[in-house]
């Protein structure tokens, strides 16, 4: 029997299409939160006065304020009247056991303090279809990754947590929670893999989308200095591949140099999970496009990732905030 009450928090901005099908999943919860807050992040789109119809009905808990998601976030969170914060975003649509079955992972004995959703993608195409399955494994929900890197479109956590980490960290523009989950695992928070509790939501359409949203991930991994090692070792491979095509220029001979690193990588790098992608759906032609989809993503990460560590040795601001707030101000000092 679930008896705790919980505060749904949530941004948006400009979602003024979904909008309405997102907080009316919210509202068709069948466990009823106690309080749901959306932060609108300044929307121009029209998405505010469709917020304030809820808001004055006294559905929702409505703040407006120009802010970035961590700050969003932080925003609704301090807001929140209860110690149980389950938070999404704007432009998913929640499952209407969500709430519930993250609730039910509360009641274990002993109590987590960190409870990480999951999510199911909504494609619309044969590229989104590929964008999902490259860019997540067919077998994440068996994973570590499911348990400690939970996406915000679907995580749940004590508030009193939340303060410990000094909440989301708001000098990053995007990947903050996959920082809120390092810092969180930091302070030795308890975890546990909510499989049901479900948000569903689209990925990119377009290759511009994708390329737009893997460099700025990318980008801020960097000024975080998460993931380092996994950006280094795409940048050896990739460049023990380019280094002999140029230098075919010279002797068409050497270009032959770039087979055996170009072979190591598709079969270490790339083709199990575009195996595994084509296995999963029964279509052998799925692995031709998602093997595209994940060589786009790491030459568009590669770009990012050395732009992000351009901004962190150019600007002491990453390095003081992140040390400022989680106590190191590089990962790579975290045994964990």
């Amino acid at each position: 029997m679930v008896s705790l009450p919980a505060t749904i928090v949530a941004t948006v901005r400009n979602e003024k299409d979904t909008i309405v099908a997102f907080i009316d999943s919210l509202l068709r919860q069948s466990i009823k939160p106690a309080e749901i807050i959306i932060v609108d992040g300044a929307s121009t789109d029209g998405t505010s006065e469709i917020l304030e119809k809820y808001s004055k009905r006294d559905e929702i808990v409505l703040i407006s304020q120009d802010c970035n998601i961590a700050q969003g976030r932080n925003l609704g969170i301090s807001r929140a009247t209860n110690n149980i914060i389950a938070v999404t975003d704007a432009g998913c649509m929640v499952t209407e056991t969500w709430l519930k079955n993250i609730l039910e992972c509360f009641d274990q004995d002993p109590q987590p303090d960190v409870v990480a959703g999951n999510f199911r993608f909504i494609c619309h195409s044969i590229f989104e279809e590929a964008v999902s399955l490259a860019t997540f494994p067919p077998d994440r929900d068996e994973t570590e990754a499911a348990r400690y890197y939970p996406s915000s479109r679907s995580l749940a956590f004590k508030k009193s947590a939340w303060e410990k980490a000094n909440g989301y960290p708001e000098w990053l523009f995007v990947a903050e929670d996959t920082l809120f989950n390092i810092r969180l695992r930091q302070l030795g928070c308890h975890f546990v893999f909510a499989r049901d509790a479900i948000v569903r939501w689209r990925p990119r359409a377009t290759w511009r989308a994708l390329a737009k949203q893997r460099f700025n991930f990318a980008r801020c991994n960097a000024q975080a200095g998460i993931g380092t090692q996994g950006y280094i070792i795409n940048i050896k491979y990739h460049a023990a591949i380019l280094v002999p095509l140029l230098l075919g220029l010279l002797s068409p001979w050497l270009m032959l140099l770039s087979v055996y690193p170009l072979s190591q990588h598709l079969r270490q790098n790339l083709l199990p999970q575009a195996r595994q992608a084509a296995e999963k759906n029964n279509r052998p032609e799925m692995k031709w496009y998602v093997l595209s989809v994940m060589e786009f993503v790491r030459l568009v990460g590669i770009a990012g990732f050395m732009v992000g560590r351009l901004d962190r040795l150019t600007s002491k601001k990453y390095i003081e905030s992140q040390k400022a707030w989680m106590g190191v101000g590089s990962l790579d000092e975290l045994k964990i």
